[in-house]
């Protein structure tokens, strides 16, 4: 898969994502990803999105801390 900024090859990878919502933070751990070797460019397939837009919502409601930290592997499986 080429990189859509500069066009370089990405790595299948996991990576952590993390997401700022009124609560606090939420970091998800271990997100599969595509990720630039050049820039850095980071990509998510439509599945993977997907999820990570559930799992967001579903903590961010549910959330009484300042940070979550979840394991998307365990909470997709």
């Amino acid at each position: 898969m080429k990189c859509g900024i500069c066009k370089a090859e990405m790595d299948e990878t996991t990576v952590t994502y993390t997401e700022d919502i009124d609560q606090g933070v939420i970091v998800i751990r271990y997100v599969p990803a595509h990720v630039c070797t050049e820039c850095g460019n980071t990509w998510y397939n439509g599945t993977i999105a997907a999820r990570l837009e559930k799992m967001i919502d579903r903590y961010a409601s549910s959330t009484e801390t300042e940070v979550s930290v979840i394991n998307f592997e365990k909470s997709v499986a």
